[in-house]
């Protein structure tokens, strides 16, 4: 599904100017790479790679881009490698999940903890 986005991007927007590429490529196709990431965390290097793939090949199509090493082109493009967005969600949400646990922010959410022995 993914790549059938990413191609039907590059058939239909003859341009490959950063700003708009960018743009189509953070709207249609990084939201389905990252759809439930925090349920189905890939942890296989090679999913994480299947998934670092599409991001790569993307980013080699945009204008001045395609001589450039991939973690240059994301430097450049100010992207983050998706593994890396992932591990800042969960570091975020873990954080938060303890706030709310010590009760230093709001529970506008209304999460509830519960304690179990562990055995």
């Amino acid at each position: 599904k993914v790549r059938q986005n990413v191609a039907w991007v590059f058939s239909v927007f003859q341009t490959r100017s950063p700003v708009i590429m960018l743009t189509l490529y953070k709207s249609m196709v990084r939201s389905l790479l990252e759809y439930c990431c925090p349920l189905w965390h890939p942890s296989k290097i090679c999913d994480i790679q299947e998934l670092e793939s599409v991001q790569k090949a993307f980013t080699a199509r945009i204008t001045g881009m395609r001589d450039l090493h991939y973690w240059d082109r994301l430097q450049r493009l100010s992207l983050m490698s998706l593994q890396r967005r992932r591990e800042r969600f969960n570091v975020y949400s873990t954080s938060y999940m303890w706030k709310i646990l010590h009760h230093h922010t709001s529970n506008d959410i209304n999460l509830q903890f519960f304690s179990r022995p562990r055995f």
